[in-house]
């Protein structure tokens, strides 16, 4: 017996869809069974399996203290290095001494 499906209709730019549909049958995949491996990660992460986030946060630099601004440049310098923990130590450090900072 074949498994039950529900129907999904989503609107979005043509040239968008081109694109990734291209993306998509270079790795063997249709739209169909990409979006259904979306929605698998979505339940298996409980939320969005990326970050969602505002892509300019540079902007916001002052309104950071030490440890938000070395987490941010640690994860910034990951995604463009591919290296884990570039700066993790120095995070490391500045997470110890706010919790230090709280203790007292």
């Amino acid at each position: 017996m074949a498994e039950k499906t529900a129907g999904l209709y989503v609107r979005m730019n043509p040239e968008k869809k081109e694109k990734a549909e291209a993306i998509l049958k270079k790795l063997g995949l249709n739209s169909a069974t990409a979006i259904n491996m979306f929605y698998d990660q979505i339940i298996l992460h409980n939320g969005i399996p990326f970050r969602v986030e505002i892509p300019n946060a540079w902007d916001n630099l002052d309104q950071m203290n030490k440890y938000e601004y070395a987490k941010l440049l640690d994860e910034r310098l990951n995604t463009l290095s591919g290296r884990e923990d570039l700066l993790g130590d120095v995070a490391k450090r500045l997470d110890a001494e706010k919790n230090e900072k709280k203790d007292n």
